[in-house]
């Protein structure tokens, strides 16, 4: 039989305790209204406070293809009064809510602004790069909306969106539109030169940070010699490189050409007000016959940022009060248990456990991304049908495989001669029994600490518009086919999620686990996210520098090195959440399945949301 105790332990070292009844229920409330309140704020701003209407629609494709749109509509166009209107596709495996900052601020000047997810994105069906990403379908939607003006249509695309969906529309339909913006993209797909069947686009504008990760994309070894690319001087009329921020040809003509080279990097173009303002100076300037409008330096988007930001704290805050209030009912007070005596890695063994925890998986990062994005060791398919998410399982099973062979290793030569068994490392009973039941009533509690949060986000993505975002790291709602891929997903990154929460648990106890809690969740953050924040600076520092890619010069490493680093970024904020996650969890519970249960859902939900389909999932 196994006896329950308060939450409140007598033998916790001091300030380990979990927060006491009252105060998790205010923290819990506070966590809520976060979660609502910048969810509001950024739907107000997203709205410029009401002037521009913003819906979600479905457009129905020729070839019977479904694609997500937000669709923005200054309150002044109408089919008496119509504006200039601008189709917007966001990167590889990004969404349409990648470029709602750019939308906002174009709807913000007068344009009617379309967002799209590509095929295989968001919510939109099919595979990546089905029907021209979805291209096509999306000009001819936003040209039959009665209040775009179809004189003055410019398509803008970010990364695949430029070289795939703005490309696609504007080969299929020639004369549908006045001007193409390649924001960190370019016309050609990667690694075509001839860029021959482009030369005729009409006013082309290209953006290429001068730190870009990908100036491999238009045969560039960084991206401030982006006049000099062999991709994009054809296209611009020249032999000679490129000056940025000067017009080729004539706007008037449809032979404008203009490069910028903001200071930033690819994924940072979606974020930043250098990046979004050249997308706006071009739209501007091409569609707009006064060239008038906002200043491009007058920018709101930050503030729907922060608002967003808000509501991403406040979901992670509601995971660690949910779980307090919860394991305080009958239903979860079972979970709580002692924690189990700390017989792990002392002194210089815990230094050297530490490193090894911190450098393993930065170590194999490249090697996995060489091996899975050109040429996958395991490609996408009907169970595991995205191409991204299976780069980070392919490499999170790996690292788990190491680190249970690790705590092997470690048990049987250092730690069992400490006395130490499974129970120590919170995984059974003191009497060395697995309780599967506390298993199952661990998993039943993670689903109860993340449906209110996720109740709120389907309320606030439905209502409002609007996701839980910081750049990179986002919660979204999953689809049908998204739920049937993060299904499949669940196992795979378990076996990595519970080998970590073992190694913090039962090895790697800061001051034998007599530390205050925020001082063990502290450490443990620095150790499971220096080794990718080190790795990032090995990418980062050369390129803001003005040098190049450190890990070499040919393309296939150059392209997994830049990609890579772009995916690891996220990490730095979901790490540290991990690390808290495992460490407050196992303080409240004394094992590891709650904590490790938690990571494995939260963050397979937070990649099988948004990563794109490489093919049809089972579930579609």
């Amino acid at each position: 039989m196994t006896t329950s105790i308060s939450p409140e332990r007598p033998d916790a070292a001091p300030g380990t305790e979990p927060p006491r009844g009252n105060r998790a229920k205010v923290v819990a409330v506070a966590a809520v209204l976060m979660m609502v309140l910048g969810s509001l704020l950024a739907h107000t701003v997203q709205t410029s406070a009401g002037s521009v209407s913003v819906t979600t629609t479905t457009i129905f494709g020729a070839e019977g293809h479904r694609i997500s749109a937000q669709v923005y509509l200054p309150d002044d166009a109408t089919a008496e009064n119509p504006l200039p209107g601008v189709a917007v596709w966001h990167g590889l495996n990004n969404q349409k809510e990648y470029m709602s900052n750019t939308a906002l601020e174009l709807a913000r000047r007068g344009f009617v602004v379309v967002s799209a997810d590509q095929t295989g994105h968001g919510s939109s069906s099919g595979a990546n790069q089905d029907v021209g990403c979805g291209g096509p379908d999306v000009l001819t939607y936003l040209r039959d909306l009665p209040a775009v003006d179809t004189e003055r249509v410019g398509l803008v695309g970010m990364s695949q969106g430029g070289f795939c969906a703005a490309t696609a529309a504007a080969m299929a339909q020639p004369d549908a539109y006045s001007s193409i913006f390649y924001l960190e993209s370019e016309p050609t797909p990667p690694g075509v030169m001839d860029a021959t069947p482009f030369v005729d686009l009409r006013n082309v504008g290209v953006a290429i940070g001068t730190w870009t990760e990908l100036g491999v994309m238009i045969a560039v070894d960084k991206g401030a010699n982006a006049g000099a690319s062999p991709v994009l001087m054809p296209v611009f009329g020249t032999d000679e490189p490129i000056v940025a921020e000067q017009l080729y040809g004539s706007i008037e003509d449809g032979t404008g050409r203009m490069l910028y080279t903001p200071w930033e990097n690819h994924a940072l173009s979606t974020d930043s007000t250098d990046g979004i303002g050249t997308a706006v100076d071009w739209m501007q300037r091409t569609l707009l016959a006064d060239d008038g409008g906002l200043d491009t330096s007058d920018q709101v988007w930050p503030v729907k940022l922060l608002g967003t930001t808000i509501a991403l704290a406040g979901a992670f805050l509601f995971l660690f009060a949910a779980g307090s209030l919860l394991l305080r009912t009958r239903a979860f007070a079972t979970l709580v248990r002692p924690v189990p005596e700390y017989r792990g890695l002392t002194g210089g063994a815990w230094w050297f456990g530490a490193l090894l925890t911190t450098a393993v998986g930065p170590l194999l990062y490249l090697w996995v991304w060489k091996n899975m994005f050109f040429d996958p060791i395991l490609p996408a398919n009907a169970v595991w049908p995205q191409t991204f998410t299976n780069a980070f399982m392919v490499w999170a099973v790996i690292v788990g495989a190491i680190t249970w062979a690790l705590i092997g290793v470690n048990h049987a030569v250092t730690t069992r001669r400490h006395g130490a068994t499974l129970a120590n490392y919170g995984l059974t009973e003191p009497d060395r029994r697995f309780d599967w039941r506390a298993l199952g009533r661990s998993a039943l509690l993670v689903l109860a600490i993340l449906a209110p949060v996720y109740l709120v986000l389907a309320f606030v993505s439905s209502a409002w518009g609007v996701d839980f975002r910081l750049w990179l790291v986002t919660l979204m709602p999953m689809t049908g086919a998204r739920l049937g891929a993060f299904a499949g997903y669940l196992l795979p990154f378990a076996i990595f999620f519970f080998a970590q929460a073992i190694i913090f648990g039962g090895f790697l106890r800061w001051k034998k686990g007599k530390a205050p809690l925020w001082q063990e969740m502290l450490v443990n953050s620095i150790v499971l996210t220096l080794g990718a924040f080190v790795w990032l600076l090995l990418v980062y520092v050369p390129l803001m520098s003005g040098g190049t890619i450190l890990f070499g010069s040919d393309p296939v490493t150059v392209t997994s090195a830049g990609m890579g680093a772009i995916n690891y970024t996220a990490l730095l904020v979901l790490w540290p959440l991990s690390a808290c996650l495992y460490t407050s969890y196992f303080r409240r519970t004394g094992r590891v399945f709650v904590g490790s249960i938690l990571v494995t859902t939260l963050v397979v939900w937070s990649l099988t949301a948004a990563n794109d389909f490489g093919v049809l999932p089972l579930l579609g």
